[in-house]
């Protein structure tokens, strides 16, 4: 059995790669963006008003907000380090956590940019136990390449409240976007429901965080640990975040 990892690199399913091998790349065109995303999410948070745009991984996504943001950005210690802090007045907050891969509630006093970057590889859950995202969030991101092992093509969609001009004008207006990212992740989100993923693989993950004695992460992928023999994999002073990719895969 291979080694634990802290690096979170997971792979593709199989029946998922065969869906993709039927895909055939759209090298010319000009054509309206469109995405059922939104419904695909549904049953976990409700996007519904909100502005989407497709990006190349949550990582553009979060640079493109970053990178405009006027306002100061601060987060949980531990959470995801792609974010710097420069302030403390919107926060960047991940659901499930990128800290130990476990859901945990949305704040409803602050401002707040959300990424659900590992929503796919979870059970059916609701943001806020149900609640509708509250007008506090304000930019949320999304991608398929923690649940469904697609880093390398690069899905992604940004939600917005406000419409984003520049991103409005160039994706929707001129429909320039990344086409083939956008063919594999709706087609993913047409033939697989939100939950698959974990329901195929929760079983071996509770087998494998049992033979390392480790408790599983609410993200199939992950395991967590207070345990000092993990010390190596804590996000911050308290917790480890193992990486089960390799073990599930059974390589």
């Amino acid at each position: 059995m291979n080694d634990l990892t802290k690096l979170v690199r997971t792979f593709i399913l199989p029946e998922v790669y065969e869906v993709l091998k039927q895909i055939k790349p759209k090298f010319y065109g000009n054509e309206k963006y469109t995405t059922n995303i939104k419904e695909w999410l549904s049953p976990i948070a409700n996007l519904e008003d909100f502005y989407v745009y497709p990006i190349n991984g949550i990582t553009e996504g979060l640079n493109w907000w970053a990178g405009n943001e006027k306002r100061g950005i601060y987060k949980d210690v531990g959470d995801y380090e792609w974010i710097d802090n420069t302030g403390e007045q919107i926060k960047y907050v991940s659901v499930p956590s990128s800290i130990d891969g476990n859901f945990k509630r949305i704040p409803s006093d602050v401002p707040v940019a959300l990424d659900l970057a590992y929503v796919g590889s979870t059970k059916l859950f609701t943001c806020n136990d149900g609640a509708t995202i509250g007008p506090n969030v304000e930019k949320v991101f999304y991608s398929l390449s923690k649940p469904f092992g697609l880093g390398a093509v690069r899905t992604g969609w940004y939600f917005t409240r406000e419409r984003d001009i520049k991103l409005h004008n160039l994706h929707i207006g001129v429909n320039y976007y990344n086409y083939f990212a956008h063919q594999c992740a709706e087609e993913i989100i047409k033939n697989f429901p939100i939950d698959y993923v974990y329901n195929k693989l929760n079983a071996k993950q509770k087998i494998i965080c049992d033979q390392f004695s480790i408790s599983p992460s609410d993200s199939v992928w992950l395991g967590y640990s207070e345990d000092d023999r993990y010390e190596e994999f804590r996000r911050n002073n308290k917790i480890g975040r193992l990486c089960l990719a390799n073990n599930l895969q059974g390589k």
